[in-house]
């Protein structure tokens, strides 16, 4: 089943977003380092009209390292300027800053040619649920004014922050209204960005299994003893939960998630592996790669 989530407060908050675009100078786009494409926000697209963006590369700490290099080298060639952030850390912040004032300095120029010396230049800091917005508005602001939380959905309201001679606009997490492949939504309920009611545990857990066995087999095998001998490539969940069924068995009877009868609870062994992916047991992981755009 395709995975959407688009509740009433996203709507709302496209359209105040909308309103206030219009006195925006620059936008800071968040994006989740392990999914750099999936993670942006056609939304922002849509709205921007040709504004400068910043994109911000968070989660940087549960990705490949490597693949977030590769990923910032792809985005410099396609004209994007993008920063590694660690939110949680702080790491890179400062870079951000740098990149901000370098993004807005036309304007201060252009205003203290014409006399004025006061000049005050807007952002709007926009991304998707639980990118870890919240934790980067803390960061800048050097101070928790922003409610953090690893859940999708925590950011309802716009507030304002000020960093350096840039006042920007906090806006709540928003995904667009319908997810462009039914991959992409996989993508986004594995990295946590969409409320587990929306989901299907085990085939988002059949997914990443699939996709680990694939890219990064030696963590399947530290973390839950999987000897992988054949990667399983992902086509659609029917296919697939039969050839990931015998390591979901093994990983239940390993970890004891076991139901009445001793039968495995697969639906428990998916939201472990879910977890462990998202509390990077499984190691930094990235789950798209710039060579899938090449070969796309």
């Amino acid at each position: 089943m395709p995975i959407q989530w688009y509740p009433g407060h996203m709507a709302k908050a496209k359209r105040l977003m909308a309103e206030q675009l219009r006195g925006v100078d620059v936008i800071v786009e968040l994006a989740d380092a392990r999914l750099p494409l999936s993670s942006r926000s056609p939304v922002l697209d849509e709205l921007a009209r040709g504004k400068p963006r910043l994109l911000v590369l968070t989660r940087v700490d549960l990705a490949d390292p490597y693949r977030t290099e590769a990923w910032v080298t792809w985005f410099q060639r396609n004209g994007v300027t993008a920063i590694q952030v660690n939110a949680r850390t702080g790491q890179g912040v400062q870079g951000f800053k740098r990149a901000l004032d370098d993004l807005v300095r036309s304007k201060v120029h252009r205003a203290r040619a014409r006399g004025i010396e006061r000049v005050i230049t807007r952002g709007m800091i926009c991304g998707i649920p639980n990118v870890g917005k919240s934790s980067f508005v803390n960061q800048l602001a050097g101070r928790a004014v922003a409610k953090t939380g690893n859940r999708p959905g925590i950011t309802r309201a716009l507030q304002w922050i000020r960093v350096g001679g840039t006042e920007l606009l906090d806006t709540p997490g928003v995904l667009a209204p319908k997810l462009a492949t039914e991959e992409q939504g996989l993508k986004l309920a594995a990295s946590g960005a969409v409320k587990e009611e929306i989901f299907e545990a085990y085939e988002v857990g059949a997914y990443v299994l699939a996709y680990m066995s694939q890219r990064y087999p030696e963590r399947l095998e530290e973390r839950y003893g999987l000897s992988i001998e054949q990667p399983v490539l992902w086509t659609n969940v029917q296919e697939v939960w039969p050839l990931v069924q015998p390591w979901v068995e093994r990983i239940g009877r390993m970890r004891g998630a076991l139901a009445s009868g001793g039968l495995v609870d697969e639906e428990r062994v998916a939201k472990m592996v879910l977890r462990d992916l998202q509390e990077g047991k499984l190691g930094p992981v990235t789950l798209e790669w710039p060579e899938d755009v090449h070969a796309s």
